[in-house]
């Protein structure tokens, strides 16, 4: 047996109630399951109860308020693929969703579930870095927000307290004079968990790079922000010599390590390429966005 109930929640406040209601942890929320279901499969009745949060009207907004782009917990990869807003203000997060799993799990999975699983090889999770996104999470006592790289904290391993369930994803939606991309390496073309990944984000203003994240996934125990990359980038112009000089800095902000999807010596290697990709992708689209805002 997987678990022994399964409740349907049709509310935030409903959900968070069912959710506190046993604070050692066997209660836990679902909504697209693709992560939760493996794992319990694994570790049979490590779960007493299944909340169901996934038609929760409060985690399936996807909305711009302002310059703020907020995203529902419980929308779906496909969702984001869809969504205008997505491909207008967050396009990396569109680009990954894009190469998450096949159509089946792109229909159920969730970013809140991306979030919650902490895999460091989560598709999502570099570009949430690179936009600098702000989690906030629900419990009885209210709701509190905090930076991505506080939510999660080393593999598989987040800041949720018992009782406490991940509500909503905000960042800020990107300027015209700015681009994003994200790219993955995976061992086949699709439906690949990724060897190593980057999410790139790239500001240009008066010639020079005023805006730079870059963020890597599967090549340490957490996501990983390249402060040494992004050093590189800031006041320079961008040219492929700048880029190449900012992928080769990202090497040594990793730590990977040999696994059966590949050897951190592979690793390291391909991190240098994918980076120089991922900016003059994210280059590239900011030129073209400053070019159609001025026709």
């Amino acid at each position: 047996m997987l678990y022994k109930s399964y409740h349907v929640a049709h509310s935030l406040s409903e959900a968070i109630a069912l959710l506190a209601s046993d604070g050692d942890g066997s209660v836990r929320p679902i909504a697209g399951g693709t992560d939760l279901m493996l794992q319990l499969r694994e570790r049979p009745c490590s779960a007493e109860r299944l909340v169901d949060v996934g038609s929760v009207p409060e985690l399936k907004r996807l909305e711009l308020q302002g310059d703020v782009v907020k995203i529902g917990a419980a929308v779906t990869y496909r969702e984001l693929i869809e969504s205008d807003l997505i491909a207008q203000q967050a396009y990396l997060l569109h680009e990954a969703s894009r190469q998450v799993g096949a159509t089946q799990i792109q229909n159920m999975g969730t970013i809140g579930g991306n979030l919650g699983n902490a895999s460091p090889a989560g598709d999502l999770l570099p570009c949430l870095y690179a936009l600098e996104a702000i989690i906030t999470v629900a419990s009885p006592g209210g709701e509190r927000s905090l930076p991505v790289a506080d939510f999660l904290r080393g593999y598989r391993q987040t800041d949720l307290r018992p009782g406490e369930l991940i509500k909503d994803i905000t960042l800020r939606a990107l300027t015209p004079d700015t681009g994003s991309a994200f790219v993955k390496l995976g061992l086949r073309q699709g439906q690949a968990i990724s060897v190593v990944m980057v999410a790139a984000v790239l500001g240009v203003r008066a010639g020079r790079i005023r805006r730079t994240a870059i963020a890597l996934g599967a090549v340490a125990p957490t996501i990983v922000r390249s402060i040494a990359a992004e050093t590189v980038l800031l006041g320079q112009r961008p040219t492929a010599d700048v880029f190449d000089g900012a992928a080769a800095a990202a090497r040594r902000d990793i730590r990977p390590i040999d696994d059966v999807r590949g050897t951190a010596a592979y690793r390291r290697h391909v991190t240098r390429p994918l980076v120089r990709e991922a900016l003059t992708k994210a280059w590239e689209r900011a030129a073209a966005s400053q070019t159609g805002a001025s026709e």
